[in-house]
């Protein structure tokens, strides 16, 4: 994984934060708004994770967001596709639950049932892929990283053991600027 500079980090420690914190004078933002604000919260992460060595199949090769549940969230990553992660260009992809998660780096779980959340978050986890989730408690279901708003602004939480069970390694400077859960809190 590329070392995180100092420059860098200057760079997208604003842009996070201007997402997280929001402008303190604007209303609630409206579901496309907030979607589009979740969507650039995962492309952003994505630069702050160092993925498993055997994760991709040659220095080009994609990385692949899977996104399973209804809702806007999977047009808000659609604005990602081509761009690159790390020197990997981003894939979208939309999964039904149960479907195979065979070319997925990272799953994306919104507006999903919270009786399949379970399922989805195990074959994730024998997958060994990094989730992300907008749903009620996703961090402390045994989500990696949910995506939560509080008093309006959209903010996330981080459960380092699924985060670690999934091989994908959290950047320090990222775990900083989240809330830690434990899975069951």
């Amino acid at each position: 994984m590329p070392r995180i500079t100092r420059c860098s980090l200057g760079l997208l420690l604003p842009v996070i934060l201007c997402l997280l914190l929001g402008r303190p004078d604007s209303p609630r933002a409206e579901a496309p708004q907030e979607y589009q604000v979740k969507g650039a919260m995962v492309f952003n992460m994505a630069k702050y994770i160092e993925w498993p060595a055997d994760a991709f199949s040659g220095s080009g090769a994609p990385l692949v967001v899977c996104s399973v549940g209804r809702g806007p969230f999977t047009a808000a990553l659609e604005q990602y596709r081509g761009r690159t992660v790390l020197g990997h260009p981003v894939q979208v992809k939309r999964v039904q639950p149960g479907e195979e998660l065979g070319e997925c780096h990272l799953l994306v779980v919104s507006g999903v049932e919270k009786r399949y959340l379970a399922g989805i978050v195990d074959q994730a986890r024998r997958r060994s892929l990094l989730t992300v989730g907008d749903l009620p408690d996703f961090a402390r279901l045994g989500g990696a990283i949910g995506l939560v708003e509080v008093e309006g602004r959209v903010r996330f939480e981080i459960n380092v053991k699924a985060a670690q069970q999934s091989r994908s390694k959290i950047s320090s400077q990222l775990l900083k600027l989240a809330r830690i859960v434990r899975e069951g809190d």
